[in-house]
């Protein structure tokens, strides 16, 4: 059984650029470094990252998912309409809660990054999902107009 599981753990590994897709929903290890903000003396947090985006040399950008049940935003409306739910029961397997990307906050990811922390993909959005967020994150003003072009958010 140990077998299996390592090697399910392989098949999902990323390899390369090539393994991550706008949709795709990482688990990666991250850090400051990254642009998360750490306390509680944590150097670093194994986090689920979904990729919105890609550059020309296979880079992602996406956003960090919110499982906890903090709501930073709750009274900042500007901010509420850009924070959008994954249900769990749409992702079993990733989630055990319904849980919240904030579609306001880009995380760039390298590739080599990706590869050398043995990133593994866990998931991909629901088509509905997909269809919300990619929009929802290219319409957001927090996110500037180079960052969108430069990451190909919104373009087919």
């Amino acid at each position: 059984m140990a077998a299996l599981k390592t090697e399910m753990q392989e098949d999902r590994r990323i390899k390369s650029g090539a393994d991550l897709n706008v949709g795709d929903i990482v688990y990666q290890n991250m850090d400051r470094s990254d642009g998360l903000v750490l306390n509680k003396g944590y150097d670093d947090r194994l986090k689920y990252f979904v990729i919105v985006g890609k550059n020309s040399k296979g880079d992602a950008i996406g956003l960090c998912l919110i499982n906890s049940d903090l709501d930073f935003y709750r009274n900042v409306p500007a901010m509420q309409r850009f924070q959008y739910i994954l249900k769990a029961e749409d992702y079993k397997g990733v989630l055990t809660k319904d849980s919240r990307l904030d579609c306001a906050q880009l995380f760039p990811m390298k590739a080599k990054k990706s590869v050398a922390v043995r990133a593994e993909r866990v998931g991909h959005l629901t088509a509905e999902d997909e269809a919300k967020v990619l929009p929802l994150v290219a319409s957001c003003g927090f996110i500037d107009a180079h960052m969108r072009k430069v990451y190909r958010i919104g373009q087919k």
